[in-house]
């Protein structure tokens, strides 16, 4: 059957005048090459290889006699998705630096649809940021790659790796991310546009890790206090062991402003501090 269509929809450099499949998702329209599709997801390969379960071949919906098959993901996924399948420039691997959202999108279709190169190269992407290696994640704990740098200001995108990383069960790196996402402020993470909606292990970990850090703070403190209490005034700060009230008042200040920053208390930085 004729397909009624809005012109407007289509997505310009992801429309081919030879292609011979229409993808669909929400408004956007994709015209592709279903045979480009089939030989790199396995998912798609079997979508196209049958008639739609009730539909017969005659009962296809069609635009100009082309097929239309309809996702049901987001317009924002599936457009990088498919750009990384038909534009090989746009999904480089490292040391490229494409931007966090399209790696979300192309990891979470890739896996979805079955195309194992795209999972693997945004896995990649993911692993530079994201690492399984205590000493080059701490190193490397306020570096950001440039497609990467939303995540300083933007606790979201945080809860969106989580979800990301469960949902493909990419187990190895969600220590990482717990750790980064961690960092961001509580009353910043936690009224997140998505908070609401994670499940209940990711709210879980993230309450515990925050009262843990909290807890390990005032422990820190109190220690201190204990120690400065056993050092006359008159040998403060001669020695770096009598230096404990200067020590008292840096912790003092960074509780402080724990709540004036705009985007995290860097819990790491207060451990590498005064751990050694």
């Amino acid at each position: 059957m004729a397909s009624e269509f809005n012109t407007s929809n289509r997505v310009k450099d992801l429309w081919f005048s030879d292609g011979s499949l229409v993808v669909r998702a929400e408004t956007s329209m994709f015209r592709v090459s279903g045979a480009v599709l089939a030989a790199r997801s396995t998912v798609f390969e079997d979508m196209l290889s049958f008639p739609q379960p009730g539909l017969g071949v005659s009962d296809v919906e069609r635009f100009e006699g082309v097929p239309i098959v309809e996702l049901h993901d987001s317009a924002v996924e599936v457009e990088p998705f498919l750009r990384a399948i038909f534009d090989s420039s746009f999904f480089m691997p490292p040391p490229s630096s494409p931007r966090l959202s399209d790696v979300l999108a192309v990891a979470r279709l890739s896996n979805k649809y079955d195309v194992q190169y795209l999972f693997r190269r945004a896995l990649d992407h993911l692993s530079n940021s994201y690492s399984i290696e205590l000493s080059v994640f701490l190193n490397n704990l306020n570096k950001f790659s440039p497609g990467f740098s939303g995540l300083k200001t933007t606790p979201e995108l945080h809860l969106r790796v989580l979800c990301l990383l469960h949902e493909v069960n990419a187990l190895w790196l969600l220590p990482s991310a717990y750790a980064r996402a961690a960092k961001c402020l509580p009353e910043k993470l936690f009224v997140a546009p998505s908070w609401a909606t994670l499940p209940d292990l990711i709210k879980t970990k993230l309450h515990t890790m925050h009262a843990h850090q909290t807890r390990h703070i005032v422990a820190l403190v109190h220690a201190v206090g204990t120690e400065w209490d056993t050092v006359p005034q008159a040998q403060a700060c001669q020695t770096p062991q009598t230096c404990s009230i200067e020590i008292l008042s840096v912790i003092s200040a960074l509780l402080e402003q724990v709540g004036n920053v705009d985007t995290e208390f860097n819990f790491f930085d207060v451990k590498d501090i005064f751990v050694p």
